[in-house]
C-alpha cells in the first residue's frame, strides 16, 4: 500500500490559498433577496438576540428594503402581517423560511464588525461563503486522495471545483448551498473513512483518536454532518436514504463486519434528525415544517424542462457554466472499477437531485429549477463536490500521456474558468440588469425565460457585452433612488469590476493580496510535490497502481 502523509500544515495553505483567492475576488455584499433575508436574521440574532426577523433591525431601514417582497408571507408565518393600504407589512418579529444555521453562523463575524467598526455586510461578505467554499475545496484534496493517491491529481480537482465550476462566484452570495454541499461532502466522506479507517492516511482536521475508535469517531461525524445538512437545506433529506444504505450495505459486506459502526451513525444521524423537527415545532408548531409550506410540496414537482434545461441551456445548464462535467459518464465508468459502492452513492445523489430541482415548476415561475435570479443551475451547487470527484477518475485515464485527450481536458478546464471568471468581474445581478435595461428585456413578462434558453440572452453574453461596452461604470446608483431598482445601490457600481478589495483600497492593495497568494501557492505546490518535476498527468496512473 503507498503511504501518503497528509500534515496540517499542507491542510492549512490548501485553505489558506482558496480563502485569498476567494476573498481577492469577492464582491463584499449578498444577492439583493435571500441572502439579505438571511442577514437580516443574523443581526436579529446578535441585536434583538431572536432567531425571528426581527423587522426594526437597522439595515432594513438604512437599505430601504423591501421587506414584503422576499419573506414568504404565507400561513407558516402565524398570521403576523398587517394590511396597509392593501400591501402586507411586516410589523413583529416573524420566522422566515432562512437557513438558521447559516445566520448563526454568521453571527461571530458580525460581532468582529462590530468590534472593529466595519460594515458588518462587507465583512461577512467577504469571510463566510469564502470560508465554506474553500472548506469544500480541502475536503476535496483530501477524499481525492484517499480515491486516486495522488496529491498532483488531488490539487488540480480541488482548483477545477474552486475556479473552474459556477461554485466560484458564489462566495459573493449569502445563499446557502455552498453550505448544504459542505455539509454532504463531510457526510460522504466521513462515512467513507469509517469504512476505511486503516487507511494509509488521514487529512489531519482535528486531533485523533486511537485506531481502534477511528471508525466510530468517523461514523459519529458522518452521522453529525448527515444531519446538518438538513438544517442547511431541507431538501438534503432525500440524500439520507443513500448515506444510510451505502454504510450500511458496505459495512455487512465487509470481511469481518463489525455494524458497531453503522449504529453510532445511525444514532448520531437520529439525534440531528429529531432536533431538526425539534426546531421547526418551535418556529412553526410542526416537526415536518420547514417553513416553506404548499412550496415543498409534489404538485410543485410537476415539470420537465428543467431536466434538459439543467444541463445544457445556455442560461442554467451544468455543461454550459461547468464544461468539466460532460466528463461525468466516462469517471463513472472508470471509478466502477475501483469502488463501486461510492460509484453507486455518488450517482444517487447526482441524479436524484437533477431530477427534484429539473422537475421544479412553480405557475408563477415556471423557469424555478434555474435557480431564478443566480449564475448558472444554482440547485446544482450542492452535487458539484460528488461530480468534481467522479470525473476525477476520467482525469486518471483519459490523461495518461499528451495527446488530444490531454488537450481536451485543458480546454475544458480554462473554458470554465473564463466562463465564470466573468461571474466574478461583473456581478450577476448587474448582468441581468443589463439584459432588463440595455436589451430592452424589461419590457417583457418572461426575461429570466428568454436568459434561461435564449443563447443570445445568456447571462454569458450578457456579462461579456457588459464588460466590453463598460456598462457598469456608466451606472449611477441615485438614480434608481426610491425605484423598485433600488438595489442597485447595494453593489458596487459605478466600480467596474465587482471586488471589494480592489474597489475600497485600489489596485496596490489588490496586487498586495495576489503576492500573498502567489507565496501561498509557491510553498504549496512545493508540498504537493509539483515544484520538485515537472507536473507530468501520465505520472498519476502510475502513482494510483501502487496502492
Amino acid at each position: 500500500m503507498m503511504h501518503i502523509g497528509i500534515s496540517r500544515k499542507l491542510v492549512a495553505l490548501l485553505f489558506s490559498f482558496f480563502l485569498l483567492v476567494n476573498i481577492a475576488s469577492s464582491g463584499g455584499h449578498f444577492d439583493w433577496w435571500d441572502g439579505m433575508e438571511t442577514f437580516f436574521v443574523t443581526e436579529s440574532m446578535v441585536l434583538k438576540h431572536t432567531a425571528k426577523l426581527d423587522p426594526l433591525v437597522p439595515s432594513i431601514a438604512e437599505l430601504n428594503f423591501d421587506i414584503n417582497y422576499t419573506i414568504n408571507t404565507n400561513k407558516i408565518l402565524q398570521n403576523e402581517n398587517s394590511s396597509n393600504n392593501g400591501i402586507d407589512t411586516i410589523i413583529e418579529p416573524v420566522y422566515t423560511v432562512r437557513s438558521l444555521i447559516l445566520s448563526a453562523i454568521a453571527v461571530p463575524f458580525y460581532y468582529a464588525a462590530l468590534l472593529f467598526s466595519v460594515s458588518p455586510i462587507a465583512l461577512i461578505g467577504l469571510f463566510l461563503n469564502s470560508m465554506i467554499i474553500s472548506a469544500i475545496c480541502v475536503v476535496i484534496f483530501c477524499f481525492s486522495i484517499d480515491l486516486y493517491r495522488s496529491k498532483k491529481l488531488a490539487f488540480a480537482l480541488s482548483l477545477v471545483f474552486g475556479v473552474c465550476s459556477f461554485i466560484w462566484p458564489y462566495n459573493t452570495t449569502f445563499w446557502v448551498q455552498p453550505l448544504q454541499a459542505l455539509t454532504l461532502i463531510l457526510a460522504a466522506y466521513y462515512i467513507h473513512k469509517s469504512l476505511h479507517s486503516n487507511s494509509s492516511f488521514i487529512c489531519h482536521f482535528f486531533s485523533m483518536p486511537p485506531n481502534k475508535k477511528a471508525g466510530i469517531y468517523f461514523a459519529l461525524l458522518g452521522g453529525i454532518f448527515s444531519g446538518l445538512s438538513i438544517f442547511a437545506h431541507p431538501t438534503s433529506i432525500i440524500f439520507l436514504p443513500g448515506f444510510i444504505l451505502y454504510f450500511f450495505i458496505t459495512t455487512t459486506r465487509r470481511h469481518n463486519k463489525n455494524t458497531k459502526t453503522f449504529v453510532y451513525f445511525l444514532m448520531a444521524l437520529a439525534i440531528m434528525v429529531f432536533l431538526a423537527g425539534l426546531v421547526n415545532y418551535l418556529r412553526f408548531d410542526s416537526f415536518t415544517e420547514f417553513g416553506y409550506g404548499s412550496f415543498s410540496s409534489l404538485e410543485m414537482h410537476d415539470g420537465w424542462r428543467g431536466l434538459i434545461g439543467l444541463l445544457i441551456s445556455p442560461g442554467a445548464g451544468m455543461l454550459v457554466f461547468f464544461p468539466l462535467a460532460i466528463l461525468l459518464p466516462w469517471g463513472f465508468k472508470y471509478l466502477k472499477n475501483q469502488n463501486k459502492g461510492l460509484v453507486i452513492l455518488f450517482a444517487y445523489i447526482i441524479i436524484l437531485n437533477w431530477i427534484y430541482v429539473g422537475t421544479l415548476s412553480f405557475d408563477f415561475e415556471p423557469f424555478s429549477w434555474s435557480g431564478g435570479v443566480a449564475w448558472g443551475p444554482r440547485y446544482l451547487i450542492p452535487i458539484l463536490p460528488f461530480v468534481t470527484l467522479v470525473i476525477g477518475s476520467a482525469f486518471m485515464r483519459l490523461g495518461q500521456k499528451l495527446n488530444l485527450k490531454v488537450i481536451v481536458l485543458v480546454s475544458l478546464c480554462i473554458s470554465g474558468f473564463v466562463v465564470n471568471l466573468l461571474g466574478k468581474l461583473v456581478w450577476y445581478q448587474y448582468g441581468i440588469m443589463y439584459g432588463w435595461e440595455r436589451e430592452s428585456l424589461s419590457t417583457l413578462p418572461n426575461s429570466l425565460d428568454i436568459m434561461t434558453w435564449n443563447p443570445y440572452y445568456s447571462p454569458i453574453i450578457l456579462h461579456v457585452k457588459s464588460l466590453f461596452e463598460g456598462y457598469v461604470s456608466t451606472i449611477q446608483p441615485e438614480m434608481y433612488a426610491g425605484t423598485t431598482w433600488n438595489w442597485v445601490a447595494y453593489g458596487l457600481a459605478p466600480c467596474s469590476i465587482d471586488g471589494y478589495i480592489y474597489c475600497t483600497f485600489g489596485s496596490i492593495f489588490i496586487a498586495i493580496v495576489l503576492l500573498i497568494t502567489t507565496f501561498i501557492a509557491i510553498v504549496l505546490m512545493k508540498e504537493i510535490g509539483l515544484l520538485k518535476r515537472p507536473f507530468n498527468i501520465s505520472l498519476l496512473k502510475n502513482q494510483h497502481n501502487g496502492r
